[in-house]
């Protein structure tokens, strides 16, 4: 406050610094004369509210224009951190997509992998089965180049994995090739047997718990389900049973012409007699006969009949053996002329 001055106008007090002061702050040193001063002039109250509101209102725009500065550069800079918070979150966002869907790709290519392996061990693992009806035959080349005729009503199965070990159900005659380079056994199992060998050609049967094997050529092992083994050479034929648990038949210098006649699609009987001549007969075509006189089942018949055409093998066997032979509920009765 200016001493000895005058205030009239507003703009005495605005143009004073002291005043100034004293509205921005009260306590200030020239707070307590510009307060008596006031109280001396008392008319001049609404002259200094009217100044303080000027001082006040520009000191209010000014902290507005610094707090709209402020808050603008504020704003700017949480943009620019929700920028960066954002450009961040969508990296990571990319990232985890990325590892999502390498994560996912692994999975996949796992699963096909898995799945690949699965059908290659199924496919290498799962069964091979050829079989026969009556009446049928079946030339069978195996992957190492043996050769299987399966007889009528039989079956041979086998794994991818090893094709050089065989069912067998029914009846076979096997013509086995060498491996030379790994020297890998062929074996047939039955239920009764298993035939053991390296190169060779056999036939075996197996039916009514009994199993028959007959050596053309080479050498076989046959080991017994009683835990005994025969050694086979060429020309031997033998018969085992797992329910007698014993070899029933052993012969050597068998004649084979009429054994293994079957894979040449004839049945072959010389002074056969008629019991074991119908008993092949049914287990080629699946029939039953029944004996009208039992004397009949010892007649001698020989000759040759087909495995393919039940009505040619009948009317042959009708004519060697003569007799008659009808069909009565299903079953071939057996009649003596």
């Amino acid at each position: 406050m200016t001493e000895n001055k005058t205030y009239t106008t507003i703009q005495d007090l605005l143009e004073d610094p002291s005043f100034n002061e004293w509205v921005r702050n009260p306590r200030s040193v020239n707070g307590a004369k510009w307060t008596s001063w006031l109280n001396e002039h008392p008319t001049n109250q609404v002259l200094v509210d009217e100044a303080k509101d000027i001082i006040i209102g520009i000191n209010f725009k000014k902290e507005k224009v610094l707090k709209e500065k402020v808050d603008s550069e504020w704003e700017k800079l949480e943009k620019k951190l929700q920028s960066i918070q954002n450009q961040k979150l969508e990296n990571q966002i990319k990232t985890k997509t990325r590892l999502t869907n390498v994560k996912y790709i692994s999975v996949a290519a796992s699963l096909l992998l898995l799945v690949s392996i699965s059908v290659f061990t199924f496919s290498l693992f799962s069964k091979v089965t050829h079989k026969t009806n009556y009446g049928e035959m079946l030339n069978v080349v195996l992957d190492d180049g043996s050769t299987v005729i399966l007889n009528s009503n039989s079956s041979i199965t086998y794994s991818n994995y090893n094709p050089r070990h065989i069912e067998l159900k029914g009846e076979a005659f096997f013509n086995v090739k060498k491996e030379l380079a790994t020297k890998a056994k062929f074996s047939v199992s039955t239920n009764d047997l298993t035939v053991e060998v390296f190169g060779t050609q056999f036939n075996v049967k197996t039916s009514k718990n009994k199993t028959n094997v007959y050596l053309q050529e080479g050498s076989i092992l046959l080991n017994l389900n009683n835990g005994n083994k025969e050694n086979m050479s060429p020309g031997n034929y033998i018969e085992y049973s797992s329910e007698k648990q014993k070899v029933l038949v052993n012969k050597s210098n068998f004649i084979s012409e009429e054994y293994v006649s079957w894979k040449s699609g004839n049945l072959i009987f010389n002074n056969t007699t008629l019991a074991e001549a119908l008993a092949k007969v049914s287990d080629n075509y699946g029939v039953t006969f029944k004996y009208n006189n039992p004397e009949t089942k010892s007649s001698l018949i020989t000759g040759k009949v087909p495995t393919t055409d039940l009505t040619i093998c009948l009317n042959a066997i009708k004519k060697s053996a003569n007799v008659k032979i009808q069909k009565e509920n299903g079953i071939l009765v057996v009649y003596k002329n």
